[in-house]
């Protein structure tokens, strides 16, 4: 009987040990969005939280400096209508270019909807080229400060 109950203590005993040692974490995944200044003019970059009102971050971009947002979720990434907002933090940006003009993308988050132009829309997941790995790339270009609205001296 006594070999019984030393038995079942080594066996309670690497039961917990081995129990103790597995990795409780859970595995997430991980997906970077990295907005690129490829004009050479600075950018300044603020991204808003217009729900509650707040600024979440502002950023000047110089020429070739990149910014990067991260998503990490516990489930696969599903594509369809992703929008890149929960890697920002926000809702909303406004580009300053060069001081003298600008451009705001918002993302709706009440209908899932995108302001225009669509197509160069900052929260737009399709609107960033697949680098692979989980990594995409939206670059700010010329063409988007030629399409910019002037600040009329008050970019503030």
């Amino acid at each position: 009987m006594k070999n019984m109950k030393t038995f079942a203590v080594i066996i309670l005993s690497i039961f917990l040990s081995v129990l103790g040692c597995t990795d409780n974490e859970v595995e997430k995944n991980r997906r970077d969005y990295v907005i690129e200044n490829d004009t050479n003019l600075m950018v300044n970059i603020t991204f808003y939280d217009r729900v509650n009102g707040n600024t979440i971050a502002s950023r000047i971009l110089n020429p070739s400096d990149e910014l990067i947002g991260t998503v990490e979720q516990t489930s696969d990434f599903d594509n369809s209508g992703f929008t890149t907002s929960s890697a920002f933090q926000a809702d909303s940006v406004r580009l300053i270019i060069d001081n003298a003009k600008f451009y705001t993308n918002v993302f709706n988050t009440i209908n899932n909807a995108f302001s225009e132009p669509i197509n160069r829309n900052l929260f737009r997941h399709s609107n960033y080229e697949n680098l692979g790995n989980e990594r995409y790339l939206f670059k700010i270009t010329q063409q988007d400060y030629e399409n910019a609205e002037d600040c009329n001296e008050n970019c503030d």
